[in-house]
């Protein structure tokens, strides 16, 4: 196997491939496999191109642009447009790119599709429970949760299309995307690898995941859910082409304080880590729409979710006792396989 090293600053971006020889063809294929740490997570993509080198740029050129949306809608990240709105909740509105307005139109209509269940301006609440950051998390205060988690409607978020500017009503407002921006930044390199000509690949941002094509000339990729009590182990597999699937987990970020296991998938109306599920799996057109509805799923828990009507996608739910609910749009569709 070849290995080629490149810098990116400041994040190491490696690349490895290797030949894979298509049956029936005398075409070599080379699978590339790239690693880099970005939006909070290790995003994984490998491709499947007779071109290593066009491969390699449009990796590139890939990664620049989730890397480019991390800067523009992250709220850990100072000169965001994001933190700009953040910092001026409650004084004034603040005019945004088409491209972050348009995204918070999007996540609005997600917060009424979801009942609020879904709602990013989850900011004060994420913010204060710190599983994002790197510090030391410690139980907050229930009266503090409480007054915080007032700040937190969507109906509160003033967007002005003919201006372009984000308004966030009351002072201590914050604006959190991180339940609906990393399947933004995947479709988005998704994308750029399409436009590239690269249309066979797997791309996968910590659970989030988008598959294009095909592994190889007759294989499907295949998709694992992790086990989320068991970290080395699958609870399930299955196939997948030219679709999203997202993963909400209480295993990703969380911390067990006198016994009890709080993690980053906070419920907007307690405050409170969501109590009725361990992991929730959705498949999606697009990625964005999987990291948003697999946050809704998580929460809402597995008995509501399969007899809510307007979630007519596959979708598995790991339920808080343990026990695996799917629907058979999963198991028909998917070649679903429940590990023993």
């Amino acid at each position: 196997m070849k290995i080629t090293l490149v810098n990116i600053i400041p994040a190491i971006f490696l690349v490895f491939f290797s030949p894979r020889i298509t049956a029936g063809s005398d075409t070599t294929m080379y699978q590339v496999s790239v690693t880099k740490y970005l939006m909070g997570t290790t995003v994984e993509t490998t491709a499947r191109s007779s071109d290593v080198n066009t491969c390699k740029q449009a990796l590139l050129a890939a990664y620049e642009e989730m890397q480019r949306i991390e800067d523009l809608l992250s709220c850990y990240k100072d000169s965001s447009e994001i933190s700009a709105v953040n910092r001026a909740a409650g004084i004034h509105p603040v005019k945004v790119s088409y491209e972050t307005l348009s995204m918070l139109k999007r996540s609005e209509t997600y917060g009424k599709k979801f009942s609020g269940v879904f709602d990013v301006t989850i900011g004060p609440l994420s913010d204060l429970w710190g599983f994002s950051e790197e510090k030391e998390i410690v139980l907050p205060e229930d009266s503090t949760i409480k007054k915080l988690a007032k700040l937190v409607d969507y109906n509160n978020l003033i967007i002005n299309e003919t201006d372009t500017t984000v308004f966030l009503k009351n002072k201590g407002m914050m604006i959190d995307l991180g339940g609906i921006a990393k399947g933004y930044a995947i479709d988005r390199g998704s994308a750029v690898l399409k436009e590239s000509g690269i249309n066979n690949f797997i791309l996968n941002a910590g659970g989030d995941i988008y598959v294009s094509g095909t592994k190889d000339k007759e294989t499907l990729w295949k998709v694992g859910v992790k086990h989320p009590r068991h970290s080395n182990e699958l609870i399930a597999e299955f196939d997948l082409k030219d679709y999203a699937v997202a993963t909400s987990g209480d295993y990703e970020r969380f911390k067990i304080i006198n016994g009890v296991r709080y993690h980053h998938i906070l419920d907007p109306a307690t405050g409170y880590p969501g109590t009725l599920s361990e992991s929730s799996t959705i498949l999606a057109p697009t990625a964005e729409e999987a990291d948003a509805t697999a946050t809704y799923i998580f929460l809402l828990g597995w008995e509501k979710v399969l007899s809510d009507k307007s979630i007519n996608y596959p979708l598995l739910i790991v339920a808080s006792d343990g026990t695996l609910h799917y629907n058979q749009e999963f198991e028909k569709k998917y070649n679903l396989e429940i590990m023993k």
